[in-house]
C-alpha cells in the first residue's frame, strides 16, 4: 500500500472517502503505515461534518494564471479548459491557445513529483485541483444563504458572481426556499462563465461538499490561520475589520519558494519535544502554543513577557495587557506598530491532539460583566448554546448568524459584527472569542503525556504479545483460575443458570485493536473520547467466527435477527437475549464485546444512521437503544466502535435442562433395562431404517472399590419415540442414583 494507491483510490471517489470504508479498505494488518500516510495534513485531511467519518483529499498545487511566466510561479502551466475536458475550443482557432495542454512537459511533471502528484491522471487531477484551488470555483454566496427573503441578503441578485445554491443542500436532502439545482438560470449562468463543461457541473454538489468539509480542519489557503483570529472576538466595532488576522496572508510569499514563506502556526509537535522536519517545517517552531509579535519594519519580532500578554489577552474583560508599554487588543497595536498572536490549531479542528488551541465565546451583560455562554450569570438565564458549538459553527461558515435562546428569551449572534441582539426588544450586546489560558507550567505537564496516535500502537497488557500476528488474529484460552476468566464468567451467569462454559477465549487481532483504539479517539464527541464503553454479549453462529474474529461484525448481517432499533450491530447487556440467537446444537457460541456505546438514544427500524442530538448537521448520537432508562440492547452503526473481544463456548450442565436454561419436566417412571457388561445391549422395537448407536457410560464396580468398569448400551437414533425417551432417561437416572449412595 503506497500515498499514490490512495490517493488514486479517493480521487476515483470523487475527492473524498467515508473514513470506515478507507480503513475496511486499505488497514488489513498494516494500520501503522496507513495512519503515517493519512497524517500527511498537506494531502489529506480527517474531519467529521455534519456526523460522518470522512477523509478529504487537497494540494497546495495550483494552475498559474499567467500567459507568460518565466516559470517561477510553482504552479502548473496547464489550460484550464483542458483540465476540466481534455479539449480546449481555442486550440481549434487560428490563434491557437495561450496555454499548455502538455502534463507531460518538463516543468509540470517536476512540480507534480514535487507534490508527489505524478502518478495521478488528469482526471484525477481535476478533482483535486478543483476541491483545493479556489480560483477554479466560484464560490457560494453565503448572503444569499442567510435571510428568508427570495435572494437572502445578496443585495447583487440576479447579478452576483457567487452561486445561488443552499449550502445545507449540500449534505442532505433539504425542502427549503433555496435553490437546490445547479443547473438553475442564476447557477448556470456564472458556472458557464467559468468555462465549466456539463460533466464538472453533474458533480459538483460532491465538489463543494468537500470544499465545506475542509473548513472543518486546517485549510491554510482558504482559511488562513484561525488561532489569529482570536482578535475577531474584539469586533463590537466593524470599523476594525482590518485586525482580524486575514492581513496576515500578505506576507506568505511566493507560492512557489516555500523558504520565504511567512509561518503563521505554531508547531504542536515541537512543543512535545521533536519536530522530524526541524527547519523545513512549515510551523513555527515555539516551546508555548502561544508567541505574541510585533512587526518592526518587514520583520515579527517575538515580544517580552509572552505569558502575561497572553493571560491578559484571554480575559475577555481586558482590552490592554498589563505590560508596559501595553498592547492594545482592540486595535492590535503596540507602541504604533502592528501585533499579531501566534498559536496552535484549533481544538475542534484536531480534537484528538494535546497542545491545541481552545477557544470560549463571551457576552457582555448590562454592568459589564463578561458571561461565558451557557453559564448562567448576573441574574441572566443561560443559553441554551455553549463555546464548542459556537465556534463549530464558526470554522464552518465565519459570516453566519447563529440564533439561539436563554429562558424566555430569543437571541442573533452575527460573526460578522460579533454582536448578540435580543430579538424581541432589539437590545444589542457585545460578543467576545478569547483562547482558554494555559500556562508554561501546564505546557510542560502535558509534555509528558502520550500522544493520542502514539496509543494506537499499545496492545493490552494483558495480551500475550508472542501471540499477536501483525496479519489475521489469534485465540488464546483463559485459564479457569484467571481473574479475566472469572470477570466474563460472571457476567455470563448472571442470566444464563444452568449452563457449562466450555471455555473462554481471549480474540487478539492487532489490526481490530488499533483501528478500534483510532477510531475511539478521532471520533469529535466528548472531547475526542467516549464516555461510555461497555462489555455486550452477541450470540451467533459458529460459521460466522472466523469472519467476526478476522474483520469484526458485519452491519449487514442484521436483517438475519431483525431491525427493530436501526439497521446495525445488535448487542445486549445480558447473556440471554444473545442465547436466544445462537445457533441450535449441542456447543453454542457467544462473543463479548467491547462496544463504544457512548451517548445513546431510542432506537427506530428506519435509522440506518445515529439520529442527530438537537435536529441539526453537526451533533449526533453514537448509538441506539431499546430503552433511555434501562437499556438492555444496543446498536451500533460503524464497525468500527467495537472490538470483538472474548468467544465463550457452552453447552447445558445436563440433559434434563432445556436449551433455554429451564428444567424439563421429570419423565414417569419406567421399568429399567438391565445392562451387560461390556457386550450388553438394549434392544427396542423400531422401523429398521434408524440404525442403533452406541453410548458408554461407566458402572460401579464393587470389585475395584471406587471404581468404575465401562458398560455399552445401544440405543434408538428414533428420538421422536418417547417410549424410548423415557427408558434412557430412567435408566440414566437410576444409574446416578445407586452409583453416589453412600456406603454403609
Amino acid at each position: 500500500m503506497t500515498e499514490s494507491v490512495i490517493l488514486q483510490s479517493i480521487c476515483a471517489n470523487q475527492g473524498s472517502v467515508n473514513t470506515e470504508d478507507l480503513l475496511f479498505n486499505f488497514c488489513s494488518g498494516d494500520c501503522a503505515n496507513l495512519a503515517k500516510i493519512l497524517g500527511d495534513r498537506q494531502k489529506f485531511v480527517s474531519c467529521c461534518p455534519y456526523g460522518q467519518p470522512k477523509v478529504v483529499i487537497r494540494t497546495r498545487l495550483r494552475l498559474c494564471r499567467l500567459r507568460l511566466c518565466d516559470g517561477a510561479c510553482g504552479a502548473l502551466h496547464l489550460c484550464k479548459s483542458f483540465l476540466f475536458s481534455g479539449s480546449c475550443r481555442f486550440s481549434r482557432m487560428r490563434g491557437g491557445c495561450n496555454f499548455s495542454h502538455e502534463l507531460s512537459m518538463n516543468h509540470n511533471q517536476v512540480l507534480l513529483e514535487e507534490h508527489g502528484l505524478e502518478s495521478l491522471s488528469r482526471e484525477d487531477l481535476c478533482t483535486l485541483l478543483l476541491q483545493s484551488d479556489n480560483t477554479l470555483l466560484p464560490p457560494i454566496c453565503y448572503d444569499y444563504n442567510n435571510g428568508h427573503e427570495e435572494f437572502g441578503r445578496c443585495k447583487e441578485q440576479d447579478g452576483c458572481k457567487r452561486l445561488h445554491i443552499c449550502e445545507k443542500f449540500l449534505y442532505h436532502d433539504c425542502s427549503c426556499s433555496k435553490s437546490h439545482d445547479f443547473k438553475a438560470p442564476q447557477p448556470l449562468r456564472v458556472l458557464q462563465e467559468r468555462e465549466l463543461p456539463e460533466s464538472i457541473i453533474n458533480s459538483l454538489k460532491t465538489v463543494y461538499a468537500n470544499k465545506v468539509a475542509l473548513r472543518f480542519s486546517d485549510n491554510r489557503e482558504n482559511m488562513g490561520n484561525r488561532g489569529n483570529m482570536g482578535n475577531r472576538g474584539n469586533m463590537g466595532n466593524r470599523g476594525n475589520r482590518g485586525n482580524r488576522g486575514r492581513g496576515n496572508r500578505g506576507n506568505r510569499g511566493s507560492r512557489g519558494n516555500r523558504g520565504n514563506r511567512d509561518k503563521t502556526e505554531i508547531c504542536m509537535y515541537f512543543i512535545k519535544g521533536h519536530c522530524k522536519h526541524d527547519d523545513k517545517c512549515y510551523k513555527v517552531h515555539d516551546k508555548m502554543p502561544y508567541r505574541w509579535e510585533v512587526k518592526e519594519g518587514d520583520q515579527w519580532t517575538t515580544l517580552a513577557d509572552n505569558e502575561t500578554i497572553e493571560k491578559d489577552y484571554c480575559d475577555p474583560a481586558n482590552m490592554y495587557s498589563t505590560t508596559t508599554p501595553p498592547v492594545h487588543f482592540e486595535t492590535m497595536t503596540y507602541r504604533g506598530s502592528k501585533v499579531r498572536r501566534l498559536s496552535t490549531i484549533n481544538s475542534l479542528v484536531e480534537p484528538t491532539f494535546i497542545h491545541t488551541t481552545e477557544w470560549l465565546w463571551y457576552w457582555e451583560d448590562e454592568c459589564g460583566n463578561w458571561t461565558i455562554y451557557a453559564s448562567a450569570g448576573g441574574g441572566h438565564k443561560a443559553a441554551d448554546t455553549d463555546s464548542t458549538k459556537l465556534e463549530q459553527k464558526f470554522l464552518d461558515n465565519d459570516k453566519d448568524v447563529v440564533e439561539f435562546t436563554a429562558g424566555s428569551q430569543s437571541y442573533s449572534l452575527s460573526f460578522q459584527d460579533m454582536i448578540q441582539t435580543n430579538k424581541h426588544y432589539g437590545t444589542k450586546r457585545l460578543v467576545r472569542r478569547r483562547p482558554r489560558f494555559v500556562s508554561a507550567a501546564e505546557v510542560k505537564s502535558k509534555k509528558g503525556r502520550r500522544p493520542p496516535f502514539q496509543a494506537l500502537y499499545l496492545l493490552p497488557d494483558h495480551w500475550d504479545k508472542t501471540q499477536a500476528p501483525d496479519k489475521g488474529y489469534q485465540l488464546l484460552i483463559l485459564q479457569r483460575t484467571s481473574d479475566e476468566f472469572k470477570e466474563i464468567e460472571g457476567l455470563f451467569c448472571k442470566t444464563m443458570k444452568g449452563f457449562d462454559i466450555v471455555k473462554i477465549e481471549r480474540i487478539q487481532n492487532k489490526s481490530l485493536w488499533e483501528v478500534f483504539q483510532w477510531y475511539n479517539r478521532m471520533k469529535n464527541n466528548n472531547n475526542g473520547c467516549y464516555s461510555r464503553e461497555k462489555k455486550l454479549f452477541h450470540g451467533t453462529d459458529s460459521k460466522h467466527i472466523d469472519a467476526i474474529c478476522l474483520n469484526n461484525f458485519d452491519w449487514r448481517l442484521c436483517g438475519v435477527h431483525g431491525t427493530a432499533y436501526g439497521r446495525g450491530s445488535y448487542f445486549a447487556r445480558d447473556a440471554k437475549y444473545s442465547h436466544s440467537y445462537t445457533e441450535d446444537a449441542n456447543v453454542k457460541c457467544m462473543f463479548i464485546a467491547r462496544v463504544l456505546v457512548g451517548d445513546f438514544t431510542k432506537g427506530s427500524s428506519s435509522y440506518s444512521t445515529p439520529p442527530s442530538k438537537d435536529g441539526g448537521d453537526v451533533n449526533f448520537y453514537d448509538s441506539c437503544v431499546d430503552d433511555i432508562i434501562n437499556p438492555s440492547i444496543f446498536v451500533v452503526f460503524e464497525k468500527h466502535q467495537i472490538y470483538p473481544e472474548y468467544l465463550l463456548k457452552y453447552k447445558a450442565e445436563h440433559p434434563l435442562v432445556s436449551s433455554y436454561g429451564m428444567t424439563a419436566p421429570a419423565p414417569k417412571p419406567a421399568v429399567a433395562p438391565k445392562p451387560t457388561i461390556a457386550t450388553g445391549r438394549l434392544t427396542v422395537s423400531r422401523p429398521p431404517s434408524y440404525q442403533p448407536h452406541t453410548t458408554k457410560v461407566m458402572k460401579p464396580d464393587s470389585s475395584a472399590g471406587d471404581g468404575f468398569t465401562i458398560i455399552s448400551v445401544s440405543t434408538c437414533e428414533d428420538v421422536h419415540s418417547e417410549f424410548n425417551v423415557k427408558l434412557l432417561v430412567d435408566f440414566v437416572y437410576k444409574f446416578f442414583v445407586q452409583s453416589f449412595q453412600p456406603k454403609r
